[in-house]
Order: structure tokens, then C-alpha cells, then sequence
């Protein structure tokens, strides 16, 4: 098969050694991490890239062309909700974000949550392409605020920034089955000392991304949205419907 494939950096590392190794022919469009922090942002940016793949399929000859499109994304805040494709199917795994790509299933994630209330995940992935909560991180953007704003104002923002610290009381690090550089699982127990957090170290497992790629697309873990529909919010452990669109006029 021909896939194209649609995904966030943070993921670059994984996916890529999963393509390399492929006996589908795949090529990923990369985008910049951060977009779910802005569901709508994200929904427009995977959709432009969408309509750029059916233009590009529809220049190509017969035997070069796609048959379909993966997202690596979840359903990323409702980020994933209203994306359609006219001419392709469309795959996308039934989890909420990424942390269940990284654990290799959304029921380990669901499973690790009960477990860990209150837990902030780190990877190297995150660590190297994110802005992840340290005090290195912290010194530097209050250093940029301060010198945008002032000072005093410079504490207000960092204070507002930073509320949202009080519900986190455990830091997980998902090692990486590639390897990890020895800096980013130092990096996340140091986050967790620095602001009172427990540390745990999790083992990452491709088993989720691995499907992805590669298939099988099952019903359980995967949506396949048919050209012609587009992806709705399923209020369950599903995630993720289609349902059909109306084209315009």
C-alpha cells in the first residue's frame, strides 16, 4: 500500500524508524508540536494538509497514488473533529492524545491514570521538540516576560502560567524502546524535584504506533473514515465516529 501519513514531531523519532522498516510505502507531512494547545488551530492545519495530499494524489499516475491517510493524533481536545478527506479513506487511532500512542494503548494509559493521579508525562520526543515545565524552562520565560513587560508584570504572568501546577503530584518519563539519550530521563527527575513531584520511569512500547503504520486498522483501536464523511466526537471509550457530510453546492 501507499499511505500518507499526518503527525506531530514528537513522534518523528518513532515513526520514522516504523516507516523505514515498512512494507507499506509511506510519507509523513510533520507538524510543529503544540497545535492541540489550540484544538481549532489544529484542526485547520491537519485539514490544509489533508487537501494537500488529494491535490497532490490527484497529479499523480494511477500506480504512484495514496489509498489512504494516517493521523498520528488522537482525538487531541476535539482537535481531530470535523477533519474529512473527499477522495481517501482516512485512520485514526482511538485514544485521546498521544500519551497512548506512547504507551502503546489506550487501555495502559487508562490503567497508568487510575494509577497516577495527577501526573504531568514527559518522553524524549516531548522534551526535544515542547516547551516542558522545569525551573531551567520557567528562568527563561520569565526572563522573556520581564524583559517584554517588567518585572512586577513579569511575576503576574508567571503566577497565572503557573496555577495549574497545584493538581500534578506525580511526573512520568516514557523511555523510548529506540534508546534514550541518558539527558531527557535525567531532565524529567529533575523537573520532578524541582517542583515536589513523585518520579516515575514507564516503559514505552510501539505496539499502537506500530499498528498505525503498518496495520491492521482494527475496529477497536482505529477509526477508518471513508471518503465522503467526516470525524465526530464519540462519547465513550471509542473516541472518534464519522458520519457523512454534506458537500458544497
Amino acid at each position: 500500500m501507499r499511505l500518507a501519513l499526518i503527525g506531530c514531531m514528537v513522534m518523528n523519532r518513532e515513526i520514522s524508524h516504523l516507516i523505514a522498516e515498512s512494507p507499506h510505502i509511506v510519507r509523513a507531512w510533520w507538524l510543529r508540536q503544540g497545535l492541540h494547545d489550540t484544538p481549532d488551530v489544529l484542526r485547520t492545519e491537519v485539514q490544509r494538509t489533508i487537501d494537500e495530499i488529494q491535490r497532490e494524489n490527484e497529479k499523480l499516475p494511477e500506480t504512484l497514488r495514496f489509498d489512504g491517510i494516517l493521523l498520528a493524533y488522537g482525538l487531541c481536545s476535539n482537535g481531530v473533529v470535523g477533519l474529512r478527506s473527499r477522495t481517501l479513506p482516512i485512520v485514526v487511532p482511538r485514544c485521546d492524545d498521544c500519551i497512548s500512542l506512547f504507551l502503546g494503548s489506550a487501555e495502559r494509559y487508562r490503567k497508568l491514570f487510575a494509577q497516577l493521579p495527577g501526573v504531568y508525562w514527559y518522553n524524549a520526543g516531548w522534551i526535544e521538540q515542547a516547551f516542558t515545565p522545569s525551573k531551567a524552562n520557567y528562568e527563561r520565560r520569565r526572563a522573556e516576560y520581564a524583559e517584554a513587560y517588567g518585572e512586577e508584570n513579569a511575576d503576574f504572568l508567571m503566577e497565572c502560567n503557573n496555577s495549574w501546577m497545584t493538581n500534578y503530584s506525580h511526573c512520568a518519563y516514557i523511555t523510548c524502546p529506540l534508546g534514550d539519550c541518558p539527558e531527557h530521563p535525567a531532565y524529567a527527575r529533575q523537573a520532578a524535584e524541582d517542583f515536589g513531584w513523585q518520579f516515575h520511569e514507564i516503559e514505552g512500547d510501539m505496539t499502537y504506533l506500530d499498528l498505525l503504520v503498518n496495520g491492521p486498522w482494527e475496529e477497536d483501536r482505529f477509526l477508518t473514515c471513508p471518503p465522503g464523511h467526516e470525524i465526530i466526537p464519540d462519547f465513550s471509550n471509542r473516541k472518534v465516529g464519522c458520519a457523512p457530510y454534506e458537500t458544497d453546492c
